[in-house]
């Protein structure tokens, strides 16, 4: 991988900000819950939420930050507090 190809995705990465995480969140949910959950609209729902306060939208980081770094069968236990009320 080039020098400019890795630049531009971690502009990339950086630019998805609340995006990557409800990203994170939807793909966990989709892998761990419910197989044919549509994570576009998942996505864009959790994304509209988060815009309504910065309170959600760090909720929303920390949701992503603990689904990411759990397997599916922890994360019911490790994630709730984290996760609850997220749409």
């Amino acid at each position: 991988m080039s020098l400019r190809t890795s630049s531009l995705l971690i502009l990339l990465a950086l630019a998805a900000g609340c995006s990557g995480n409800s990203g994170t969140i939807c793909d966990k949910r989709q892998e761990c819950f419910n197989s044919s959950l549509d994570t576009g609209k998942c996505e864009k729902t959790i994304d509209a939420w988060a815009d309504e306060s910065r309170n959600n939208e760090d909720r929303v980081a920390e949701c992503a930050d603990c689904v990411s770094d759990n397997s599916c069968s922890r994360i019911i236990e490790k994630c709730i507090d984290d996760c609850l009320g997220i749409p």
